[in-house]
């Protein structure tokens, strides 16, 4: 699991309490204090601790030889180093999930180790780390998908999918995982957009009545008319789902970038924004553009 994080803390923990053998990939602090302090998930379900996580550093990675499997869960800004520290993992029958936002990845990873061993991955889940290592679980979600990306369910796949079904991830080996990623895609450029223009939660934005709601349901159209101009439409009813989500009173849902933002991190402001934007190939969005616009100029100040 090449990082500990909010999310690769999350789904390797739930793994390896299930007795899969994970190994996390990270930086001497991480490392310390994984070594010192385990794992720890709290959440609706309860709270679950790994004490003893198997932890290794991309120096140590150099001599441990490869892995059957590379799960990747870093954000997507940090690929490239990322790409460099696991390296020596990859060995001919590596299988190389991504975990990560957007799509740009895919590409990233295939040129670098060949198309042969990506498969495309994604993740449904509300999670933050805080400044002790502690990794909050907001809601009940905890989706893992993954599949080949030519949608075949080979016997790789079959074997990944008998080793990641623990109790704690809601898994699905998908025949189309392109189209899944694409629905994560609008569904966190919406969520993301939003909150980055209404400058809160969902139910902070959807309190100020009429212009908020709106808001949030343009944002929405447009994200899912760039999706649907790529081959990849959302379904009637999911999206009205998600248009409920999006406008509810009371929640307390917001984007992890937007979170970033607030706390003056890095965000994923070109892999998640920025790409889709590439791909409106002529589908208005000046929501999307707004949002963007704002994270660019927050990362030109933090700069």
């Amino acid at each position: 699991m090449v990082g500990a994080g909010a999310t690769g803390g999350y789904y390797g923990g739930r793994m390896a309490l299930a007795g899969r053998d994970i190994t996390f990939l990270v930086r001497g602090k991480r490392k310390e204090q994984l070594q010192r302090d385990g794992i720890h998930i709290t959440g609706p379900t309860g709270e679950a601790v790994l004490p003893s996580p198997q932890v290794i550093t991309a120096n140590e990675l150099k001599t441990a030889g490869t892995f059957d499997v590379v799960i990747v869960s870093v954000k997507a800004y940090s690929l490239q180093s990322a790409m460099d520290d696991f390296a020596p993992a990859v060995g001919d029958s590596t299988v190389i999930v991504p975990i990560l936002n957007g799509m740009r990845h895919l590409d990233t990873l295939s040129e670098r180790f060949g198309k042969d061993k990506v498969m495309g991955g994604s993740v449904r889940i509300i999670c933050d780390m805080d400044a002790d290592g502690l990794i909050h679980q907001m809601t009940p979600m905890d989706h893992l998908n993954f599949g080949e990306l030519d949608g075949s369910i080979t016997a790789r796949a079959e074997a990944l999918r008998n080793v990641f079904t623990v109790p704690g991830i809601t898994l699905t080996l998908s025949d189309n995982i392109l189209d899944v990623m694409w629905q994560k895609w609008w569904i966190l450029s919406t969520l993301g957009a939003i909150c980055i223009l209404g400058g809160g939660t969902i139910g902070e934005i959807a309190s100020t009545g009429e212009h908020g709601t709106t808001m949030a349901r343009a944002v929405q159209a447009e994200a899912i008319a760039i999706a649907t101009a790529n081959g990849h439409p959302a379904p009637a009813e999911f999206a009205a789902s998600y248009n409920a989500r999006m406008t509810e009173p009371g929640s307390i849902l917001s984007s992890s970038m937007f979170r970033d933002m607030t706390k003056g991190l890095p965000v994923e402001a070109d892999h998640i924004l920025g790409d889709l934007l590439a791909h409106a190939n002529g589908t208005p969005a000046p929501l999307l553009g707004a949002a963007y616009t704002h994270l660019k100029v927050y990362e030109g100040k933090r700069q």
